[in-house]
């Protein structure tokens, strides 16, 4: 896993300083698409010595959504889809306890694999999970605020 991060913060972990975070916001602008939509169309990195290479689109993708998420002052690191992780990992993922995510597995909800008395995750199947949760809870959430707006719940009084 490698870390995009700078300065402690609680529990060990690194967030990103006001220079940083000035910096990436720099990046993320040249990384965003041309006017009117118009898709980049290529990305060159220039070392020290002057040789250019051109990026692969998927890893100027990766590059440009790092740098929106750090211009926003969040935390980024970058994880292969089939890495495997811990049941603490993925709680920390997926912003719940452990045991949740033990539960989760435990009942099928969670794909998840054995090592010993240890249960691994993939990050793919964590992230595919977080998605289905956070879309299920938006959904129910307008669901919600629809019901409040025919019972005129919003209207001042």
């Amino acid at each position: 896993m490698a870390d995009v991060r700078t300065s402690e913060s609680r529990k060990g972990r690194k967030s990103v300083t006001h220079s940083e975070r000035t910096a990436v916001t720099h990046l993320a602008g040249m990384f965003a698409t041309g006017s009117k939509g118009k898709a980049r169309t290529t990305v060159h990195v220039i070392d020290a010595t002057g040789r250019q290479l051109e990026l692969p689109a998927s890893l100027a993708d990766v590059m440009a959504r790092a740098a929106t998420l750090m211009a926003e002052g969040r935390q980024v690191s970058v994880v292969a889809d089939d890495e495997m992780l811990t049941t603490q990992a993925a709680a920390e993922r997926l912003n719940v306890s452990r045991q949740y995510v033990v539960r989760l597995v435990d009942g099928g909800t969670l794909p998840g694999v054995k090592v010993g008395s240890h249960r691994r995750l993939r990050a793919a199947d964590i992230e595919a999970y977080r998605i289905k949760r956070d879309a299920t809870r938006n959904e129910a959430l307008d669901q919600l605020a629809a019901l409040s707006e025919d019972m005129d719940g919003y209207r001042l009084r």
